[in-house]
C-alpha cells in the first residue's frame, strides 16, 4: 500500500498500517471547501474494522503462521479495496496466484470462503461477496498477463485485470507470507505489457499517453455499460437499481481515475532519480535504464493508491485555478460523500436492491442517487471536458484520446 506524506503530496511505497487514514487529499480539499465529508471517515474505519475481522476469521479458521503459500495472495476487491465499507458491503476478494497450479490452492480458496462464511452467519461484519462469480475464486496470473485483448480475453478476464488495477490491495496474514510482493509482482508484468508492448508508446516522444492502457480501460468501461443491460434481461430486473447506482458513481469513479492515471502521464511524466522516494507524479528513483520504468513503477504507485485518493491528488496537483478547483471537488468528492452516505443507510439500501424499474420514477431514494449521480458527473465533466479556457490541457487531452 501507498503511505501518504500530507504535506508534501508524495506516496512512498509500504504497507499502510491498519490505523492510517486513506483519504489525506481528499480531506484536504475537503477544508478547502469549507467541508467536513464525515462519511469518508466512518468508511474507512468500517473498512479497517471488516480487515481486522477477516483476518481473525483466517486465523481462527486455520491454526497456522502461514495460510498462504509464497506464490499467493489474498488480495482484496471492491469497496474493501476502495476503503469504503459501509453496512451491507460485500466481503469481495481474490486468491491471486502467481505460480505452478496447485491442489494447494483449491484448498486456501475454500478455506478463505468457509472463514468468510462462518463470520457472515455469525453477524461479524462481513459479508460473503455476490454470487456473480467475479470475487471468491482463486485468479491466475497468467490469463491476467497474457491475455489482454484477441478473442482468448473474456469478459470475466477482461474485469479482474482491470480491477486488479483499479481497485484491489493485498492482505498480509503474517509476517512469513508473500501476499504484498506476489500482488505487486503480478501488476508489474501486467503494466509490463501495457507500457513495453504498446507500439505507439514512446517515454522519449511528445505523446506520452498509455494509448494501448487508456483504449482497455475505456473497453472495460463501456463492457460494464453493456452487460449492465445485458444483466437487467437475464435477472429479469432483479437488483437492478443498486447496479444502475453504482455504475453512476464507484463504477464510474474508476474509470475517471484511470483517465486520470493515463492523462498525468502526460502531464508531468515520471523521470528517473534516487530510489525509495516514489511519487505519484514526477521522479521515479529506478535501477533500470529502460526508460519505460518511470512510467511503470508510477502505474505500480497508481495502482497501490486508493482511487478517491489519486482522484483528489490529481486535483491537487493539476487544477490550479482556485475557483474551479473548488467546485470541481464539491461537486466529485461532495456527491461521493453524500453517496457513501445514503449506501450506508440500511432502509435506501434496501430499497435500491428490491425496487422495480416502474417504480423508480416516483421513488425517494431513487431519485435521490440520481440527483447525486448527475453532481458527481458534472464535476468529471468539468475535470475533464471543461472548455471555459482554450488552453486547458485536461480538456484538450479529454477530447484527444476519449471522444475521438
Amino acid at each position: 500500500m501507498l503511505v501518504a506524506k500530507p504535506s508534501e503530496g508524495i506516496y512512498t511505497i509500504a504497507a499502510m498500517p491498519a490505523d492510517k487514514y486513506p483519504f489525506p487529499t481528499v480531506m484536504k480539499l475537503a477544508t478547502e471547501c469549507g467541508a467536513s465529508w464525515p462519511s469518508y471517515k466512518i468508511a474507512a474505519e468500517a473498512t479497517r474494522k471488516a480487515e481486522e475481522t477477516l483476518i481473525q476469521s483466517l486465523k481462527d479458521e486455520e491454526n497456522t503462521d502461514r495460510i498462504l503459500d509464497a506464490d499467493s495472495s489474498l488480495v482484496l476487491c471492491g469497496s474493501f479495496a476502495r476503503h469504503e465499507m459501509v453496512p451491507g458491503s460485500d466481503c469481495d476478494w481474490t486468491l491471486l496466484i502467481n505460480g505452478v497450479v496447485s491442489n494447494r490452492h483449491a484448498s486456501t480458496a475454500r478455506l478463505i470462503h468457509r472463514a468468510i462464511d462462518k463470520a457472515d452467519k455469525q453477524a461479524k461484519g462481513i459479508k460473503s461477496p455476490g454470487s456473480s462469480g467475479t470475487f471468491g475464486n482463486m485468479c491466475f496470473s497468467h490469463d491476467l498477463v497474457h491475455r489482454i485483448g484477441g478473442g482468448a480475453d473474456s469478459n470475466a478476464n477482461l474485469t479482474r485485470r482491470i480491477l486488479m488495477l483499479l481497485e484491489s490491495r493485498p492482505v498480509s496474514l503474517s509476517a512469513a507470507d508473500s501476499s504484498q510482493d506476489v500482488w505487486k509482482a503480478v501488476i508489474h508484468s501486467i503494466l509490463e505489457r501495457y507500457f513495453e508492448e504498446d507500439a505507439h508508446f514512446s517515454a522519449s516522444s511528445r505523446r506520452k499517453v498509455p494509448r494501448f492502457l487508456l483504449n482497455d480501460l475505456t473497453r472495460y468501461w463501456r463492457t460494464i455499460g453493456v452487460d449492465y443491460a445485458a444483466k437487467y434481461l437475464e435477472q429479469d430486473g432483479n437488483k437492478w437499481a443498486i447496479r444502475n447506482a453504482k455504475l453512476r458513481m464507484s463504477r464510474k469513479l474508476l474509470f475517471a481515475v484511470g483517465m486520470a492515471f493515463c492523462f498525468a502521464c502526460q502531464l508531468k511524466p515520471p523521470t528517473p532519480r534516487q530510489p525509495d522516494q516514489d511519487t505519484l507524479f514526477g521522479d521515479y528513483g529506478l535501477a533500470e535504464q529502460d526508460a519505460t520504468a518511470p512510467f511503470i513503477a508510477s502505474a505500480v504507485a497508481f495502482a497501490g493508491t486508493p482511487p478517491l485518493e489519486f482522484l483528489a491528488s490529481f486535483v491537487d496537483t493539476f487544477v490550479t485555478d482556485r475557483a474551479k478547483r473548488q467546485t470541481v471537488s464539491q461537486r466529485i468528492f461532495g456527491s461521493y460523500d453524500a453517496w457513501l452516505t445514503l449506501l450506508a443507510d440500511d432502509a435506501s439500501r434496501k430499497t435500491l436492491e428490491e425496487l422495480s424499474h416502474d417504480d423508480a420514477e416516483n421513488d425517494a431514494v431513487f431519485q435521490k442517487v440520481r440527483e447525486i449521480g448527475s453532481v458527481f458527473a458534472s464535476g468529471l465533466k468539468l475535470l475533464f471536458f471543461n472548455r471555459e479556457k482554450d488552453e486547458d490541457p485536461i480538456a484538450d487531452l479529454s477530447l484527444e484520446y476519449v471522444a475521438f
